[in-house]
């Protein structure tokens, strides 16, 4: 079965999670990924404490179906033979500090020479541009330059770590993702390539969307626990049930409402599904009770089959166990470094004809690459002596 991607080479420099979790994707639909990686250390996320066998979890699952090169950047070889290697690659993506792909002389401007079809992602938390360009950072200084922790937590609770990457996922590697495949598309109409720049800040800033727009129709500024979807209504909520799990409400229509009072007999509550201040907290405090009647599962028995927007929160064990889910084959299991398998969620999008490698496609998954396994391969299709590369320190 040809894989939607195959034929496209990318050449992936960055490390951890958000430019890895991009190429995973790309990996997934069959495009040829090079993990370019210091010799001796590689992607940091190799030695994270978690572990499967002697690599670590994250690395293990971000970097299945690549392939893993090292190679000295800072060696007076290094540059060289990058290039040697942009010469027959579509793409490639880095998630340096600005500027550090050009001190070591393979910025774009180098690069692009080389191969002018090149499309080079630069995937950073603020941007090449900026009196923030040079900082550090992570996924949660940029969700809160962004605005987005300001809107999470409780109304009368401070702001709070978000359970997943967003800015690192959403807004960093999503983006350059689609900005990878948007200039591999594009470079097919000019014929030329590009530099593309990915700032995790803006990307998650996007997700912000109808939030900028309630403020431009003149509302007060969104905040936690107070705006529609985030807690500020009591038909849009998370409620704790008797045997301290929870659930969640989402019938926002007047039809799902409509139906959630009649099956907990109180009518009374069909006109009161957008009430403000004292009444929306006081209603809250009556639906918390009327669920604590019950536990989480009976609550999903009894109102699993009527027309209502409701559903249990599970913790990601259960998730895993979930017969819908199942179903859906929404997870693959993918071999682990060292043997075994291990379970992850599948690639999220079904293609009727060139499915993903994890998903539903004729093709076995790779484990994540040790580091360096495909010195040998990927440097001798260049002509290069990979004994006298080691010897010299340059790989």
């Amino acid at each position: 079965m040809t894989l939607p991607l195959e034929g496209i080479r990318i050449l992936d420099l960055s490390r951890l999670l958000p430019g890895p979790f991009a190429t995973m994707h790309l990996a997934d639909l069959g495009a040829e990924i090079i993990k370019v990686e210091e010799p001796g250390k590689g992607d940091y996320s190799r030695h994270y404490r978690v572990k499967l066998g002697d690599v670590g979890a994250s690395f293990a699952t971000l970097n299945r179906n690549k392939k893993s090169v090292t190679l000295n950047l800072k060696h007076p070889r290094g540059p060289e033979i990058l290039k040697a290697l942009v010469k027959d690659s579509d793409a490639l993506i880095e998630s340096f500090r600005p500027g550090v792909m050009e001190r070591l002389g393979v910025g774009y401007a180098e690069l692009s020479e080389i191969n002018p079809r090149l499309i080079y992602c630069a995937l950073t938390g603020y941007g090449q541009s900026g009196p923030y360009r040079d900082r550090p950072g992570h996924d949660l200084n940029y969700l809160g330059f962004a605005g987005v922790v300001s809107l999470t937590g409780r109304r009368d609770g401070d702001p709070m770590p978000l359970g997943i990457q967003v800015a690192d996922i959403g807004g960093g590697a999503l983006c350059a993702a689609l900005a990878l495949l948007t200039g591999i598309i594009a470079r097919e109409r000019t014929g030329r390539g590009q530099l593309i720049d990915v700032s995790m800040t803006e990307g998650a800033l996007s997700w912000l969307t109808t939030q900028f727009a309630s403020l431009a129709a003149g509302t007060e500024p969104p905040r936690a626990g107070e705006m529609r979807l985030n807690g500020g209504q009591i038909n849009y909520n998370v409620y704790p049930t008797r045997d301290g799990r929870f659930v969640t409400l989402g019938a926002l229509e007047k039809k799902f409402w409509k139906n959630f009072c009649k099956m907990v007999d109180r009518p009374d509550l069909e006109d009161k599904a957008f009430s403000i201040g004292e009444e929306r907290d006081r209603l809250e405090k009556e639906l918390s009770e009327i669920f604590k009647q019950r536990t989480r599962d009976e609550w999903v028995d009894l109102l699993a089959g009527e027309d209502i927007c409701f559903g249990p929160v599970y913790n990601i064990e259960e998730t895993g166990d979930d017969p819908h889910l199942k179903e859906r084959g929404a997870f693959a299991d993918i071999p682990a470094p060292g043997g075994g398998n291990v379970k992850v969620p599948a690639y999220p999008i079904r293609f009727l004809d060139t499915p993903a490698i994890t998903r539903g496609a004729d093709v076995e998954s790779k484990p994540a690459p040790l580091l360096g396994q495909h010195n040998e391969e990927v440097y001798a299709s260049i002509g290069l002596n990979v004994e006298e590369l080691h010897k010299d320190g340059v790989i």
